[in-house]
């Protein structure tokens, strides 16, 4: 199947996307791992196809961002996964203080405002959450590395859903990294 989004409409492309990672996660479907060396999927296909529709400049965003992962990589693994998870983490708590996430149905719309990606409430209950990311802008269109990418983003969701809800641990268990189409998170709170 063909990952193209042919639209500007987040809801389209969430509906869209969403149809994909339940295929994929109903009949285990992954990638075949093709690269040994992670740091190389920076060099990789970065055109994120909602994203490109809303900001023909997303690519050179995304390079940018990639580019520090790239060289943190080149470091530490262990550094990226610090920096990025508590970066990501002062984000989503800041912006739940500011006022620009007051509620969980915030959280899609300040996803997409900020470019990480498209966000989706897959399900949630009193003492759980599970969201997808769609179009992610660690991990989109990389190959499967073997590895998950989005420390980022499981800091921006943990701290905003903190700043919410309560003290959470979020777990990334699904990544373009690890061959899936899509960055699926599990939330649970204390």
């Amino acid at each position: 199947m063909a990952r193209i989004v042919k639209t500007a409409d987040p809801y389209k492309a969430i509906k869209y996307w969403r149809s994909i990672a339940l295929r994929e996660k109903n009949n285990n479907i992954k990638r075949a791992k093709k690269l040994s060396k992670p740091q190389m999927y920076i060099m990789v296909n970065i055109t994120r196809p909602f994203f490109s529709r809303v900001d023909k400049n997303d690519s050179k965003y995304i390079r940018t961002y990639r580019m520090i992962i790239y060289g943190m990589l080149n470091y530490s693994k262990s550094l990226k996964t610090i920096t990025l998870r508590a970066s990501g983490y002062n984000l989503g708590k800041r912006l739940a203080e500011r006022g620009l996430i007051r509620s969980i149905d915030d959280l899609p719309q300040v996803f997409i405002n900020q470019r990480i990606g498209l966000l989706d409430i897959v399900d949630e209950s009193f003492n759980n959450m599970k969201i997808h990311i769609y179009e992610c802008m660690s991990c989109y269109g990389i190959p499967n590395i073997g590895m998950p990418m989005c420390d980022f983003e499981a800091g921006v969701i943990q701290g905003a859903l903190e700043s919410l809800i309560g003290k959470n641990i979020t777990k990334e268990k699904y990544c373009w990294g690890l061959g899936y189409s899509f960055c699926g998170f599990e939330v649970y709170f204390e």
